[in-house]
């Protein structure tokens, strides 16, 4: 129980370092994935989730730098990773 808790504080931690970073790419428009999609993911700059219960199914956000330096971002849902 309690590495489950560093784990999620330090999740939350690093998402703030990241922040500076992400707020660059805060003008782009999120593209809604879909399967099969090829993505050229160079870097990853944030994955940002929307509030969510246990278990559900989560709006989540990457932004990432693709190989040749462009900001892109795509939209997915994915499951809970906590969900037992």
């Amino acid at each position: 129980m309690k590495s489950k808790a560093l784990f999620l504080t330090v999740m939350l931690a690093s998402t703030g370092a990241f922040a500076a970073e992400a707020s660059a790419g805060n003008d782009v428009q999120a593209t809604q994935y879909t399967y099969g999609m090829d993505l050229d993911v160079a870097e990853v700059i944030s994955i940002q989730e929307a509030p969510h219960a246990r278990c559900d199914l989560v709006p989540t956000e990457m932004t990432y730098r693709d190989s040749q330096g462009q900001v892109k971002s795509v939209s997915y849902t994915k499951q809970d990773m906590y969900c037992e």
